[in-house]
């Protein structure tokens, strides 16, 4: 049987070699293919320090050109648990700043379309790409339809790695939060694993092309997205990992590029929680795989397994089994799921009838335990 977990990642540098990527304001030498490419690095070595089990891969570790489906064929032959693609963002409106993570999947907001067929439009740097492609058109984001369907499988993993990379732009390394998005992106969309595309930030805003032509700046991004994929691997394998963490410590006085007025009509006002919610129990469930399609509720639709559940969120159907209120076992319900059904089932947990992350369900518990 094939280890379970997230034991292989690959990690994908945009652009590189003729294709430079977004070349900023011009005030700088390096472009987006030379940023993404040493954020890149530094993640795997991150990951490979952390983790020597995981097996890193990169679809390019120096200044060449490598084709779409090169890169996605790379993590389709390992096959890969997760990849990660990394780039930097551009914007006419030299204004716009922030970090945002995508995941694959169709979309009508026009920014996001129009974003996805400009890191699309590399395909026409590629000899003979219509017939690589299978006639596919970059500037048609219609045609890649029956991709979105295969990646929803993996929907709720990527969002999931997705909304982690984000918390850690925004509180380890103070950048702005723009949120996990939709797109549909070229080189997510023919993968076979959970994948996620990251914007490390605009090289169109002169603060944040600073910021992220430093030394400092792509550590911090490179650090962002390893402890996030360090909470994701846990997740994902039902652990908590006692890891004493080696990369550099952040400044915490360094500021954010900001527009202090958008800061706050975005910030989410609080609101005090009655004490007998704060006081109810963590539940812990195994989720089994997520689809576009309802799927009835039979144990033979789910590899024998009985009483499986069904929620929504946002038109995908999630399937779970179990429901307990003490972690280990539910990494004991989770070692005989993966065993008898279904390999990459992984440990949810919901506080209050909401989903939250493990790492936040075990500081509840914790919490709740040394108050009784």
């Amino acid at each position: 049987m094939a280890e379970l977990g997230v034991k292989k990642v690959v990690i994908d540098a945009g652009h590189g070699g003729h294709d430079p990527g977004n070349l900023g304001t011009g005030r700088y030498k390096h472009s987006e293919k030379d940023i993404s490419l040493e954020v890149a690095l530094q993640l795997g070595d991150y990951i490979q320090r952390a983790f020597p089990d995981v097996d890193v891969i990169y679809t390019r570790k120096e200044d060449k050109f490598v084709t779409l489906k090169g890169r996605t064929e790379i993590a389709n032959k390992l096959p890969a648990d997760v990849f990660i693609s990394i780039h930097c963002n551009s914007a006419a409106n030299t204004a716009a700043f922030g970090t945002e993570t995508f995941v694959m999947s169709m979309t009508k907001e026009k920014a996001n379309l129009e974003l996805a067929k400009r890191e699309n439009s590399v395909v026409l740097l590629e000899e003979n790409y219509e017939q690589t492609y299978g006639g596919l058109d970059p500037n048609n984001p219609e045609d890649m339809i029956v991709y979105e369907l295969a990646q929803k499988v993996h929907m709720d993993q990527s969002v999931s790695l997705s909304a982690k990379i984000q918390d850690q732009y925004r509180e380890r390394v103070s950048r702005r939060d723009r949120g996990v998005k939709q797109a549909p992106y070229w080189v997510i969309s023919f993968t076979t694993m959970p994948s996620i595309l990251t914007e490390l930030g605009f090289l169109t805003n002169k603060e944040e092309e600073d910021f992220l032509n430093s030394e400092n700046g792509k550590v911090y991004m490179a650090s962002a997205i390893y402890r996030a994929f360090k909470d994701y691997k846990a997740e994902i394998e039902g652990v908590k990992f006692d890891i004493k963490d080696f990369d550099k410590p952040i400044e915490k006085s360094k500021p954010e590029t900001s527009d202090k007025k958008a800061e706050k009509e975005e910030e989410a006002p609080k609101v005090e929680t009655p004490s007998e919610l704060k006081n109810s129990p963590v539940v812990y469930k195994i989720q089994l795989l997520a689809s576009s399609k309802q799927i009835e509720l039979k144990p033979e639709n789910f590899n024998g397994l009985d009483d499986v559940r069904e929620y929504e969120v946002q038109g995908l159907y999630k399937y779970t089994v179990g429901e307990v209120t003490d972690y280990k076992k539910a990494v004991s319900l989770q070692r005989t799921v993966r065993e008898k059904a279904f390999q990459n089932a992984f440990i949810i947990a919901f506080h209050n009838g909401e989903r939250i992350p493990i790492s936040q369900a075990l500081e509840i518990t914790k919490a709740q335990n040394s108050s009784k």
